[in-house]
């Protein structure tokens, strides 16, 4: 399994690179605004480390989606289904891989973006100075936020659980195109639209999960039942892969 992760990784690092390029290259234009009391130096560098982190991990997400795709559809997936794995253990290094991503590129974001804050609490003088400049900064693109560490913490990984749900539902729906759906007419459009469907019955599970009073308790129902539903999703996948795929 872990091989199959190592070459995974492998396959996406190019764009892993590019990502820590670009990334580096916003820190140092947000320092040089910082230190040197460059106002749009500061605004450009966070709105990139913004638009890095963003982009960056939805990419992530689509780059594993398309890299599966054309393991299933090239010689690619000759070196990969050949070796003396089932499909539960590839399947499960590319859902591995791709949620270790995820979360990794979150982590690290959330963490520049905790050290980039406290540099500018210390550079600015204080807290309030800090937070009334990211005040006016939101003010100036619309943006009204009033959240607590821990609620921000919780919203982090709910939105890094329910991007891996959709990743896993796109392997899926993949699955099905290139094995039930293999041949077919519109076979391509038939597997998107199962995507959909897909999406709204899962939004409608998390939806039906119980309720609660405490917001933090509640992202927390939401983060473990995207996750069963990212393991039923995987089991089926696997299941069809096991049985259904020609390579």
């Amino acid at each position: 399994m872990l091989k199959l992760m190592k070459y995974e990784f492998r396959k996406t690092m190019f764009s892993k690179a590019i990502l820590l390029i670009i990334t580096a290259i916003s820190e140092v234009v947000f320092l040089i605004g910082l230190f040197f009391n460059w106002g749009n130096g500061l605004g450009i560098g966070t709105l990139g480390l913004a638009m890095c982190a963003m982009i960056g991990i939805f990419y992530i997400g689509v780059e594993s989606l398309l890299v599966f795709h054309r393991d299933l559809n090239t010689k690619q997936s000759y070196m990969l289904f050949l070796t003396p794995k089932n499909s539960y253990q590839v399947l499960g290094a590319k859902v591995l891989e791709n949620g270790i991503s995820i979360f990794v590129t979150g982590l690290f974001f959330a963490a520049l973006a905790a050290l980039d804050a406290s540099l500018a609490i210390l550079y600015l003088g204080g807290l309030k100075e800090f937070l009334d400049m990211l005040g006016q900064l939101l003010t100036n693109i619309q943006v009204n936020i009033n959240i607590t560490p821990g609620s921000a913490f919780m919203m982090f990984m709910t939105v890094l659980t329910s991007w891996l749900l959709m990743v896993v539902m796109g392997y899926l729906a993949i699955i099905l195109s290139a094995t039930v759906l293999a041949g077919k007419r519109y076979s391509g459009i038939i597997s998107f639209v199962l995507y959909l469907i897909l999406g709204w019955a899962s939004g409608m599970i998390l939806d039906k999960l119980p309720v609660y009073g405490d917001e933090n308790m509640q992202l927390v129902v939401t983060i473990c039942g995207s996750l069963v539903i990212i393991a039923v999703m995987y089991a089926a996948a696997g299941w069809i892969m096991e049985r259904k795929l020609s390579v």
